[in-house]
């Protein structure tokens, strides 16, 4: 219903439609131009749980404005000291610069600092973690260990984030602390404990070539230059 709105959305150029909303379940992306009409996008949703019996709840409506940082410091500003902006709904929360907001797992805003996104993973990690090194794990165990907790956890946030550099190399010195029970000098190097069993390594998650991998996969999106490309691609 939105898709065939009167909404004008985001033209992308070179790009067969005009993005308007992206929707995920029941959480919903929209995408308005400064010259659309926020009650004309309302009354989408007011048709919709009409026949749905259901209810739109606009108090959990968050808006990332988007343009020049002028822009959204007004937008952000307008919204802090009247509560209002146009006709778009009262008193909801406007993202300002720097905040990032959650839609779908990934955190998106205007000049968000990654590394502060990073930091409330890392802290469960390293709470996963802890609670591993209170038991007696094998090494081929800890290895384990490793994969399905730092890898798992981290693998997502990083598909849809990217992991900084600074955040790898504080999750390497994690795996590295816990393998060797924090001895300040290890016995083996950390990069020889990546290496396959055949090549004398113990098999360990690397994440930089994991990393790379997702890059990879991302790029292989970026250049498909067919009808299946996606939008962030154009």
């Amino acid at each position: 219903m939105i898709r065939k709105s009167n909404i004008q959305g985001i033209h992308i150029p070179r790009c067969g439609e005009t993005l308007k909303a992206t929707l995920f379940a029941d959480d919903t992306t929209v995408y308005l131009a400064s010259t659309d009409d926020f009650a004309e996008l309302q009354h989408v949703p007011d048709v919709w749980c009409t026949a749905a019996k259901a209810r739109f709840n606009l108090k959990k409506t968050e808006i990332i404005p988007l343009g020049t940082p002028e822009y959204h410091a007004e937008v952000e500003t307008t919204y802090r000291t009247t509560g209002r902006w146009g006709n778009y709904p009262a008193n909801v929360h406007v993202a300002p610069e720097g905040e990032p907001v959650r839609i779908l797992g990934a955190w998106l805003g205007n000049s968000i600092n990654e590394c502060e996104v990073w930091a409330p993973k890392i802290e469960k990690i390293l709470i996963v973690i802890t609670r591993w090194k209170g038991t007696h794990t094998t090494l081929n165990g800890k290895r384990h260990v490793v994969q399905m907790m730092i890898g798992r956890m981290s693998q997502f946030l990083t598909n849809v984030q990217r992991m900084p550099k600074s955040v790898m190399i504080r999750l390497n010195k994690l795996m590295r602390e816990y393998i060797w029970n924090d001895k300040a000098s290890p016995p083996v190097q950390f990069d020889c404990l990546t290496l396959p069993l055949e090549q004398g390594g113990l098999g360990l998650l690397d994440l930089a070539s994991r990393n790379e991998s997702i890059d990879v996969v991302w790029l292989k999106s970026y250049l498909e230059m067919g009808p299946d490309r996606p939008w962030w691609a154009y």
